[in-house]
């Protein structure tokens, strides 16, 4: 972003339907602006156009009819000194039906009683587009959300306060996003002691405890611990929050419980889609995200009335493969839940000033936002997720990777519709490579996986739109996701495509977050006829840094 002495943000972090889209030009420095110019673009290459006088702290209303339908906007705002150009700078928005549509993850984990007067996470949400998010360990028990008093020392020895929780709850809204309370299915402290026999028990009868700290309940219909969690999680949702993160531990699958006086064995796979569905009858105005920790039990859990697929990322799917792996088997359903994975990155604990410099954080996201996944990764003021607990993140202050950060979390937003809906069908192995002649692609080593070395190539179809996702492992020989990759791809140069189509007219257009010029780039084409008598559309990617995506479109 060039220093004009400004920059910009919408007012909000996502828009529905509706909802007037206002720019923020904030003032950073000395600047000779004295108006600008606001192009608005989609990547199918539409571009918008509005002039306005500047003034310090301005905000810029968009026309109404721009929020009238559901889409991704680029904008990139012009200064100007009368008619010399000095400088531009980039931010996005979109407008949707529900979050739902685009969930980009959040978290905040620190409530304490001088969090009250904090709003610096609303800036930082608007800046990077946060729309839902997660309160991260809020409550004061996990079987007793509120407290009798205002302050209050959580099961971790943190101090909290309820009324920085609600000032909070407030300012989320206020930016425009949702807000999501943390709430274990089966955690207790005290209403173990109260009811013993809803313990989950290890095969010699001991009651199951999670880092010595909380029992395990059994959560399946009819017992006391499910009326009771039903019970706090309407506490939450009448307290002002849009919704529940239903928390589970990956561990145990099956359990001991009592059951008539014996010990029977308990499949929690089966009770844990029948809990979510209560928990939406009871509350069907709120949304509700599921932890399927290590992508268990998945295959069972979105089928229930969850709002979205959430899978936490462990070992052992420590490659980028297994990012595309979890995303693809979750939108299999083509049931139009998004899907969200927690990969947390452990390099930026353990090594964090050589990750703010590497390439770590961008190849995971490619990776999976390549793949139509989102990524839970940045919350409170500036800090990325490096593990479970969340108050243990990695701050980035004004670092650039910060920088780096916006700019896919613009392309996310803007482009989203090139990644995410379902109606894209993947046919990267029916389309190229093998026997297949659709795209043939020259100049580079490529695969249809992610592959140490190698450009990893994706080929998604709409009608007669295509989608086609590069990711960049050039130079790149270690393919686990949550090693620190000091290293940057190897930039690849000039690879031909060969798109083997019928269809008189073309448009081809290309995106990326990792150059200065984030607006659609049109690429130029020429058509052929070749020995097999079939159309060829021939063109190139200029350059591939890490992560591209080209959209043609046929007619």
């Amino acid at each position: 972003m060039e220093n004009t002495g400004f920059y910009v943000i919408p007012n909000k972090t996502q828009y529905e339907i509706g909802e007037r889209v206002w720019l923020e030009i904030k003032k950073t420095g000395p600047t000779k602006a004295n108006h600008v110019k606001v192009s608005l673009f989609t990547y199918q290459g539409e571009n918008l156009k509005m002039e306005c006088t500047l003034e310090q702290g301005v905000y810029i209303p968009l026309a109404e009819s721009i929020s009238e339908k559901t889409g991704g906007y680029l904008v990139k705002i012009e200064f100007f000194q009368k008619t010399e150009k000095l400088g531009s700078c980039y931010t996005a928005f979109d407008v949707v039906n529900c979050w739902t549509e685009a969930p980009r993850y959040g978290f905040l984990s620190s409530f304490s009683e001088e969090d009250k007067q904090k709003e610096e996470y609303q800036e930082f949400f608007r800046e990077m587009h946060l729309n839902v998010i997660q309160f991260y360990d809020w409550m004061y028990r996990h079987d007793e959300f509120y407290p009798e008093s205002d302050i209050y020392t959580d099961i971790m020895g943190r101090k909290g306060s309820m009324t920085a929780v609600a000032k909070k709850i407030e300012g989320v809204h206020a930016c425009g996003a949702k807000a999501i309370a943390y709430g274990a299915v089966y955690g207790a402290e005290s209403f173990q002691e109260e009811h013993p026999e809803c313990s989950y028990r290890y095969d010699n009868g001991e009651p199951m405890i999670f880092i010595d700290k909380i029992w395990l309940m059994d959560i399946h219909r009819g017992t006391a611990w499910r009326k009771r969690i039903l019970q706090e999680y309407g506490k939450a949702l009448e307290k002002g929050f849009d919704g529940v993160h239903m928390d589970q531990y990956g561990d145990p699958k099956e359990a001991l419980i009592l059951e008539n006086g014996k010990y029977v064995i308990r499949d929690l796979a089966d009770d844990f889609g029948d809990l979510i569905n209560e928990t939406k009858e009871k509350y069907p105005e709120k949304q509700l995200i599921f932890n399927a920790v290590n992508n268990w039990p998945v295959d069972s859990v979105k089928k229930s009335r969850e709002d979205c697929i959430y899978i936490e990322v462990w070992s052992p799917n420590d490659t980028y493969r297994d990012l595309y792996r979890l995303i693809a088997h979750a939108r299999e359903t083509k049931d139009e839940k998004r899907v969200i994975l927690a990969a947390y990155l452990n390099p930026f604990k353990t090594e964090p000033e050589r990750n703010l410099k590497g390439s770590t954080a961008q190849l995971a996201m490619a990776t999976i936002f390549a793949s139509g996944g989102y990524h839970l990764l940045l919350g409170e003021e500036g800090s990325v997720l490096t593990e479970a607990y969340y108050p243990d993140n990695c701050r980035i202050g004004e670092h650039s990777f910060r920088k780096t950060l916006k700019k896919y979390y613009d392309f996310i937003t803007a482009y989203g519709g090139l990644l995410f809906p379902e109606s894209w069908t993947d046919l990267t192995m029916q389309y190229a490579g093998g026997i297949n002649s659709e795209f043939i692609f020259e100049n580079v080593d490529w695969s249809p996986y992610p592959e140490a070395g190698k450009v990893w190539i994706q080929i998604y179809k709409r009608g007669r739109e295509f989608s086609i996702r590069c990711v960049n492992f050039t130079g790149i020989s270690d393919m686990n996701w949550n090693r620190t990759h000091e290293e940057f791809p190897q930039r690849v140069e000039k690879i031909k495509v060969k798109a083997k189509l019928p269809g008189e007219k073309k448009q081809i257009y290309v995106v990326t977050p990792d150059g200065e010029i984030q607006e659609p780039e049109e690429v130029y084409y020429k058509v052929k006829l070749g020995d097999d008598q079939r159309q060829e559309i021939i063109f190139e990617l200029d350059k591939l840094l890490v992560f591209s995506v080209i959209y043609l479109r046929l007619e």
